[in-house]
């Protein structure tokens, strides 16, 4: 993306919550010429926003290895509705492709992860793992640990790998919670990648943040400093399973936040501290900004930016990049359209 849509993407937030409520279905201006400049829409995509329907573009990166989709759509519920859900954790982390869950308390515990279990594919690929040459993203010192804790002539190496990683998931998000980025994983499995350097490249991608919201970006660069009142986070694992890859197991940390200096939105940020297949980083933006139905009732904009950064992503023949990001894309408008008919049902309409 080159400076001037980084520029003009830097002023979303702040003119969305200067603009306000707008009467109709009309689009802000401002919002309107963002969507045109920066996310290049054209106007049938524009009447389509207007419409109430999710619209989803895929951006251009810097890395290959990133991809970013970007991806709006409007709910006649009122933002303090719509948050409100979001932070009902147990249900709103439900998901059609998470296949389980689970929300650490504070401080965390085994029976938060008690309900998670290492694939069998992972359990046997586990046994051979070594630096440079694994298909699960672990650190070097990990794979050792795994190799010298289990027992792999026993009849139940899954279960001892499972318990194995509830142990030490339990004691990873302990160490982030004191320590933060320096506590995250080394990735081993292709070379040397600090997940945290990752994250930073991601979020850096997001100038915004920076501009109009800086504490906010602060909190999640310096994590567990800087704590901002009225901000609710939770750190949750999750497995999903996304069309054609393998099961991904991985934790987040999801903080929400209305910032006082943006009267009017409230953004919910998703940061993943770790992943064990394809991604070195993740960082989701949603922005709920408010709206005015053309009743005249309350509304939102759903605004979402998903930006990931994968392990490996070739081309070529088999052009695993373009299936993928594909793939992604279709998501991101599943997601949105089931926000809008959930929300929209739980309120009444």
């Amino acid at each position: 993306m080159d400076r001037k849509r980084w520029i003009v993407g830097a002023a979303l937030i702040g003119c969305l919550a200067a603009a306000g409520p707008t009467p109709g279905q009309q689009l802000p201006a401002i919002l309107e010429q963002f969507l045109r400049q920066s996310i290049a829409l054209d106007s049938t995509q524009l009447a389509a926003v207007q419409r109430g329907d999710a619209v989803v573009k895929v951006l251009d990166t810097q890395n290959k290895r990133d991809v970013a989709v970007f991806g709006i759509i409007t709910v006649d519920v009122s933002r303090e509705f719509f948050v409100g859900r979001v932070q009902d954790f147990p249900s709103s982390l439900r998901t059609p492709t998470r296949t389980r869950f689970g929300v650490f308390s504070d401080p965390a515990t085994t029976a938060d992860v008690a309900a998670l279990s290492v694939d069998s594919r992972d359990v046997a690929e586990l046994k051979d793992c070594r630096p440079g040459d694994c298909k699960i993203k672990l650190p070097g010192t990990e794979m050792q640990r795994i190799h010298e804790a289990i027992d792999w002539s026993a009849a139940d190496p899954q279960s001892q790998v499972s318990a194995y990683a509830r142990r030490r998931l339990v004691e990873y998000v302990t160490d982030y919670r004191t320590r933060g980025d320096t506590a995250m994983v080394v990735y081993d499995d292709r070379g040397n990648v600090r997940a945290s350097d990752a994250f930073a490249a991601l979020l850096g991608q997001s100038p915004y943040v920076y501009q109009y919201v800086p504490s906010f970006q602060r909190y999640l660069a310096t994590y567990p400093h800087g704590k901002l009142n009225g901000l609710v986070e939770v750190l949750y694992w999750s497995e999903d399973a996304l069309p054609s890859l393998r099961p991904i197991l991985g934790i987040t940390h999801l903080a929400v936040y209305a910032p006082p200096e943006l009267a009017g939105a409230t953004l919910v940020a998703g940061k993943q501290i770790y992943a064990d297949h394809y991604f070195e980083a993740a960082f989701d933006l949603m922005t709920v900004a408010d709206r005015s139905t053309s009743a005249g009732k309350p509304g939102i904009y759903l605004i979402l930016l998903r930006r990931l950064r994968f392990d490996n992503l070739p081309g070529g023949l088999l052009n695993i990049r373009g299936k993928v990001i594909g793939k992604l894309r279709d998501q991101m408008r599943a997601d949105l359209e089931r926000e809008k008919a959930t929300s929209e049902r739980a309120l009444g309409h």
